[in-house]
């Protein structure tokens, strides 16, 4: 069986952890061009280190100069179940939200703007949302269907095309040109799928699970896999330390996170033990493991992981080549799990009961209180903007 790494109880923001078991289906062969497993060599000596065992006190006042809260409107056309992802973009929220497998669209200030679910079979209307994107190359909309379908919408949410995919399974995708797209696919072998929009066809295959971990808990994919830095394209997984830049050529590996005794490095790990055994390995707190985002700007470089059995944030400087690390900052509170990064700071979101464990009225701006204050269960998630104390 493959395995997702962690599973957090309740929502994202809780640090207890469980496993998540989830079946593999059977590999087919395919005819396009295969590049199997990214082969990584000792000469792959770029790396950044970092030490996990600093355990230096940090202030949220530390990184941020203001934080500031968004309620998203709530009413019967606008509610959100739970939020998948979120894209700003030309001042608005565009909000996956996965169990309706629907896109919410709020302005800058979170006034309700559309709701796009369409549940269906006829033009425009899909059976599933897995993944969607803001194509930087058309400024359209783009949903996917994991059935086999990408579906384009303007970005006021209007319907223009569906287009039929050759593959099913596809999780999440990214466009890395106006012709090529880069899909993810679950339950194949080869889990990069480079399909181009002229030809219609898949032109590429890429990236196997080492066969020493299929077996174990540690394939974690709880976040897109891609991230984008204006047309600088990188992909990683949760299994590995590693990070790859990723375009038309393929994949080629970029760097590795040094974290000295912490690392998990799964080249060294025994095969045939039994799943517990590699459960084991995670719940020791004393490896770095389960990679769950990464995101990046032209001053700084933010992932999220587990180590010494809680989530941490690790913030990368690029320019001083320091990093920080933050596991609850002094003011009781922790980083969102699934951070979008700016050059000006981080969004992030929370669900009305859980924004305690995000924010508190100490951090926050003067219009912001009243807003945490006067949270109800019923109320829609809030999006949380923290603004970057220097310029990075």
């Amino acid at each position: 069986m493959l395995t997702n790494c962690l599973a957090l109880k309740s929502h994202q923001y809780i640090t207890a952890i469980l496993p998540v078991f989830v079946l593999v289906m059977s590999f087919s062969a395919c005819q396009e061009q295969h590049s199997g497993a990214v082969k990584r060599t000792d000469s792959d000596s770029t790396s950044i280190t970092v030490n996990l065992d600093d355990n230096s006190k940090i202030s949220v006042f530390d990184i941020f100069s203001k934080i500031s809260v968004i309620p998203l409107e709530t009413d019967s056309n606008s509610v959100i179940e739970q939020i998948s992802r979120v894209i700003p973009y030309d001042d608005r929220f565009y909000i996956l939200d996965r169990k309706q497998s629907a896109v919410v669209i709020f302005d800058n200030d979170g006034n309700f703007m559309k709701k796009i679910r369409k549940i269906g079979v006829g033009p425009g209307e899909y059976s599933l949302l897995y993944d969607f994107n803001i194509n930087p190359f058309t400024k359209e909309l783009e949903l996917l269907n994991p059935r086999g379908e990408l579906l384009s919408y303007t970005i006021d949410g209007e319907f223009i095309k569906s287009q039929r995919i050759p593959m099913r399974n596809a999780s999440k995708f990214i466009p890395i040109t106006e012709d090529t797209i880069i899909f993810y696919t679950e339950y194949e072998q080869e889990k990069l799928h480079y399909y181009s929009r002229s030809q219609d066809k898949v032109i590429k295959k890429e990236f196997s699970f080492p066969e020493t971990i299929l077996n174990t808990p540690l394939i974690s994919l709880n976040s897109s896999p891609f991230s984008q830095n204006g047309n600088h394209t990188t992909f990683f997984q949760g299994f590995t330390n590693d990070i790859y830049d990723i375009d038309t050529s393929g994949l080629r590996f970029r760097f590795r996170w040094d974290f000295g005794e912490h690392n998990l490095d799964y080249r060294d790990l025994p095969e045939g033990k039994d799943p517990m055994y590699y459960m084991a390995l995670l719940r020791n707190g004393n490896m770095a493991s389960c990679f769950y985002s990464y995101q990046e700007n032209q001053s700084i470089i933010m992932t999220r992981f587990i180590f010494d059995k809680q989530w941490v944030s690790l913030i990368y400087d690029k320019a001083d080549k320091k990093s920080t690390i933050v596991k609850r900052f002094t003011e009781d509170i922790v980083l969102p799990p699934f951070p979008v990064l700016s050059e000006e700071g981080i969004l992030g979101y929370a669900d009305p009961m859980e924004a305690h464990l995000l924010v508190n009225e100490s951090v926050v701006d003067e219009p912001s209180r009243s807003v945490i204050a006067n949270l109800k269960p019923e109320d829609n998630p809030i999006l949380i903007r923290y603004y970057f104390k220097d310029q990075r």
